[in-house]
């Protein structure tokens, strides 16, 4: 029996058997999958001995199994809770991800501040703020975010003025208040920060904005309509014609958008379509009668896994972000944990929620038009990576032509340096495979040495060419020393820069006796230079080899300057953050750790601050009042 073997069946024998959540994890330690369990030792020990140990995908996750880690918890509700935060904390790659899931964007009202404000954000959190989406359509959410900073005038700027919220405890308020935004004067903020509405009425926007989200735009007119005449018996008539476009725009849009049903009750309606390796999970919301929007997500099927159990982790995923839960869950097919989830959502909505399958014509026509939607939106997502692939492929056996190289370069490397002033010098490698990028694969570099005496002034200067040159020594250290991180050589190195460059990259490469073809690109006319050619190659503007080099490039780059500016941005927090009274290494580290920058720390409020391990609200006042004392001696 192997070292792996025994560790398992250890493991294995020493499963409880209570309800809990399960963690496989590979020799590093990474996290593979999670799952919830009401018996954990008998779910568990199904994947190695019951019917689960035979499923495709599952074969290749036991294979990669080296560790068990259990968390028990005092029921299956809590578990599943569990099971979902811990997914989305980790992100394991086993459990079912959808296509891109990380880039949709939510829409949140922050109603946990005092003037709570539009902002989009992915990462939705239990914070007491309202999240709605995801969208994963960018025009809509761009659409719908105009509609409501022109309908209702809710302040979309994510730094909240705290002088405004709490008042300035080193300067008069009466006396100081910011200019107005270019926002306020093209009446699309109602301008909380100058003080031109109170929070009582700012409050009623936001809740009316998180209403018309909701879909119940029918309650919003007849509020409106109410002040409307309110204010015209008042005599104020420019607040009722105000009031009166507001319920004009509603009212077109909701005529646009919603299609009337015969159903009354709130309903989020699911339906599934897969082929070739690819699903689509398709979703109605029908409000009050109105079937308001249809969005569609993109899944990875693999081999053996049903529609009941793809549907049931969007549902998980969809409502543990914190967005509506609606009165019924509308699904094609019945789910194992169907009760379970039932009695977590009543939980969240404060009422009960039913999850089930159509008992009624009317059910049964909403799920037929959202199988023919997904259906249709699977169509066209195939076609798109078909179209995608080809072009892939074109443009690799173009740059195969172009550079005379001895294979179709499968895979392409790319690294790049981002400095300032020698100042935190970092490279980064990024990795192509077929045309795409493989982000698993990327690898950053924090330069150590990379400087040269400048003979005029005798001083040091930043060495980029050095800098490249260590990037490379490591990255080939690495893989001659057996490093799998390192472990596969690419078909074609692309370093960004003239001759240079790569001159370097040669000079490395004989370094390590290594034969790979090698090209630079420079950004000034797109020149290619390559080995043994005393004049560059200039590809024709419009080749797919050259849009695929420049899109590899800028992703370097962008890699690379991401990665900089975070390490400059902690050396500059680090700096504060010594300067701030209360503040020792263990909370200068839990405060770097927890927000990265100094711009997130500046957009923190004292109960954000507070919140931080090791920090407490007095020491937090102390950093908040500290931070914005010198954003105002800054003005």
């Amino acid at each position: 029996m192997s070292k792996r073997e025994a560790t398992l069946a250890e493991k294995l024998a020493a499963l409880p058997e209570g309800p809990g959540v399960y963690l496989f994890k590979d020799k590093q330690g990474r996290i593979l999958y999670i799952g919830k369990a009401v018996n954990l030792r008998n779910r568990v020990r199904s994947y190695f001995h019951g019917e689960d140990a035979y499923r495709p995908w599952l074969r290749e996750m036991i294979a990669k199994i080296a560790d068990i880690e259990v968390l028990t918890t005092r029921n299956e509700k809590e578990a599943l809770i569990l099971e979902c935060n811990l997914i989305k904390l980790h992100r394991p790659p086993f459990n079912i991800r959808f296509k891109d899931d990380k880039a949709y964007p939510f829409l949140k009202v922050t109603l946990n501040e005092p003037f709570p404000a539009l902002i989009v954000t992915r990462q939705p959190k239990e914070d007491g703020a309202r999240y709605f989406g995801p969208y994963p359509d960018g025009k809509a959410l761009r659409e719908t975010i105009e509609f409501l900073k022109r309908t209702f005038g809710i302040r979309t700027l994510t730094v909240v003025n705290e002088r405004r919220k709490s008042g300035c405890p080193w300067r008069d308020t009466s006396k100081f208040l910011p200019r107005a935004c270019l926002e306020y004067h093209l009446h699309r903020c109602s301008g909380p920060c100058v003080n031109a509405i109170s929070q009582e009425e700012y409050r009623q926007i936001a809740v009316q904005v998180c209403e018309f989200l909701e879909g119940r735009r029918n309650e919003i007119v007849k509020q409106l309509e109410r002040s409307m005449w309110e204010a015209a018996e008042r005599e104020e008539f420019e607040k009722a014609a105000k009031l009166r476009d507001q319920i004009r725009a509603i009212q077109t849009v909701t005529e646009r958008q919603a299609v009337h049903l015969p159903v009354r009750e709130d309903i989020d309606a699911y339906a599934f379509a897969s082929e070739m390796g690819l699903g689509c999970v398709q979703m109605l919301l029908v409000r009050g009668g109105m079937l308001l929007s249809d969005q569609h997500f993109i899944v990875r099927v693999a081999e053996g896994q049903s529609a009941a159990e793809i549907l049931s982790a969007f549902v998980k995923q969809r409502y543990s972000s914190g967005v509506p839960v609606p009165k019924i869950v509308l699904l094609p097919v019945e789910l194992e944990d169907a009760d379970l989830i039932a009695e977590w959502l009543s939980e969240k909505r404060g009422e009960p929620v039913a999850v089930r399958t159509a008992a009624s014509r009317v059910l049964r026509d909403l799920l037929d038009i959202a199988e023919r939607n997904a259906k249709q939106a699977l169509r066209e997502e195939l076609f798109r990576e078909e179209q995608e692939k080809i072009a892939r492929e074109y443009a690799l056996r173009s740059l195969q032509s172009h550079l005379n190289l001895p294979s179709v370069p499968h895979r392409i490397e790319c690294y790049d340096i981002s400095t300032t002033m020698g100042v935190e010098t970092v490279g980064s490698m990024v990795v192509f495979v077929d045309g795409k990028p493989e982000k698993s694969e990327y690898r950053k570099f924090r330069v150590k040495g990379a400087w040269i005496l400048d003979e005029t002034t005798g001083k040091p200067q930043p060495d980029d060419y050095a800098a490249m040159r260590e990037v490379l020594t490591r990255r080939f250290r690495h893989y001659l020393d057996g490093d799998p991180k390192f472990s596969q050589l690419p078909n074609l190195l692309l370093v960004d820069g003239g001759k240079g460059q790569l001159s370097v990259a040669l000079q490395v490469l004989r370094e390590f006796k290594l034969n790979l073809p090698v090209a630079a690109l420079a950004k000034e006319h797109e020149l290619l230079y390559v080995p043994n050619s005393e004049l560059p190659i200039a590809l024709p503007f419009n080749s797919p080899a050259l849009h695929l080099l420049q899109r590899i490039r800028d992703e370097a780059h962008r890699f690379a300057l991401k990665y900089h500016r975070k390490r400059r941005t902690q050396k500059t927090l680090r700096t504060i953050l010594d300067e701030v009274p209360g503040i020792g290494p263990a909370r200068k580290k839990a405060l770097l750790q927890h927000f990265g920058s100094l711009e997130a720390l500046m957009k923190a409020s004292v109960d954000e601050l507070a919140k931080v391990p090791h920090m407490n609200r007095k020491v937090a006042k102390v950093l908040w009042e500290f931070l914005h004392q010198r954003e105002l001696e800054n003005e």
